[in-house]
C-alpha cells in the first residue's frame, strides 16, 4: 500500500456515509479517554487491557505530566512489506458523527495540550502479533 490511500467504497456506501453517518467510513481501530478519567481500576487491569474504573474525575493542574492508558477496539489487520501505522491523538472526533441525528461531540477543553514523549516520559504503542 505504501502509504497510499485505501480504495473508495463502493458509491451507494459513500454516498450514505458522507451525507449522514461515518460509522463506515472505517479508519482503523479507535479509543477514546478524557484524561481526567484515567484511574485504572488495579484489580482489573492487566498489562494488555487497561480497565478504568471511572470512579473520579482528576483534573490535571497547568504543567502536571500524567500516565494515561488508552484501549483501542480490537482489530485483525494484515500487513505486508512496506505499509505503515499511523498513531493519531486527537481532542476531537476525526470522522465526525458516528450516526445520523446525533450531535457531533464538542470538547470542554481549551487551550494548548501536550503529549509527552521519551526521556522521564516514555510513550508507546503496545500491540498483540500473531505471525502467520
Amino acid at each position: 500500500m505504501d502509504g497510499r490511500r485505501l480504495p473508495p467504497a463502493p458509491v451507494p456506501v459513500r454516498n450514505i456515509t458522507e451525507h449522514g453517518a461515518s460509522i463506515l467510513r472505517y479508519k482503523g481501530s479507535d479509543g477514546r479517554l478524557r484524561v481526567s478519567m484515567r484511574h485504572l481500576d488495579e484489580a482489573l487491569s492487566s498489562d494488555a487491557v487497561p480497565a478504568h474504573s471511572f470512579d473520579r474525575v482528576e483534573k490535571l493542574s497547568p504543567g502536571e505530566v500524567v500516565d494515561v492508558e488508552i484501549d483501542l477496539l480490537p482489530i485483525g489487520l494484515a500487513f505486508h512489506p512496506g505499509e505503515q501505522l499511523r498513531f493519531i491523538i486527537s481532542g476531537r472526533n476525526l470522522l465526525g458523527r458516528m450516526m445520523p441525528g446525533i450531535r457531533e461531540y464538542v470538547p470542554a477543553n481549551t487551550g494548548r495540550h501536550i503529549i509527552h514523549t521519551g526521556g522521564d516520559s516514555p510513550s508507546y504503542l503496545q500491540l498483540p502479533v500473531q505471525a502467520r
